[in-house]
């Protein structure tokens, strides 16, 4: 399969069908499947065995961390409200929905209290992997590697996630032939997976390989 040029074209993925291929292959150790298809209460509520899932991609919870998550379950209650629309088909009031359930990250008393956008979006993706993408420093060094999304220090989370969103969605329209073939691909590897969790894959495992 041809390379893919993700993050606003400062990215390129090679043979993105073979990375995508390895990181589904439960013996090569990544995440997949444990917290793709960790099955809680099987809606787009959270409850609370929703909140150790990040666990099992990479980011401890412990118990602190958990009960933080308890205490913010109200705030991200709308998880369950948002409608049934995929990143690449979202318009922007909907990115503005997605990116308001980080913005209590900046709110006290929760901000700076061990919960970041890391655990957050590993929490939230699982109930909607179509929409609501994953974060961790791997993806914020690829889509704000010099020219991509710009960094500023004083950005708040609902603002950098509606600029990632944007950039992400786009992405995923730029390259959608590409993301057509490499969802039917996982679907015939007995490994279904959303456009958006495929575009987290090769962007991920591209930037693990610069390290």
């Amino acid at each position: 399969m041809d390379s893919l040029r993700l993050c606003a074209g400062t990215l390129v993925v090679e043979h993105p069908d073979q990375v995508l291929l390895d990181y589904v292959d439960a013996r090569n150790g990544y995440a997949y499947p444990a917290y793709d298809r960790l099955v809680t209460n099987g809606s787009a509520a959270l409850v609370d065995g929703d909140l150790l899932a990040p666990a099992l991609i990479g980011t401890e919870v412990d118990r602190g961390r958990f009960l933080l998550l308890r205490d913010l379950l109200p705030d991200l209650a709308g998880i369950a409200d948002l409608p049934d629309v995929a990143l690449q088909d979202a318009d922007d009031a909907l990115v503005a929905r997605v990116a308001d359930l980080f913005a209590v990250l900046d709110r006290a008393p929760y901000a700076g209290k061990g919960v970041r956008g890391t655990i957050l979006s590993k929490v939230l993706h699982r109930k909607r992997p179509d929409l609501v993408p994953l974060y961790d420093s791997r993806i914020f060094e690829s889509y704000t590697a010099p020219g991509g999304l710009p960094r500023a220090q004083d950005r708040g989370w609902q603002e950098f996630m509606t600029a990632l969103c944007t950039q992400m969605r786009d992405d995923l329209r730029g390259e959608a032939a590409a993301f057509d073939q490499l969802v039917a691909l996982a679907e015939e590897a007995g490994a279904p997976m959303t456009r958006l969790r495929v575009l987290d894959v090769l962007v991920w495992r591209t930037a693990d390989a610069w390290h």
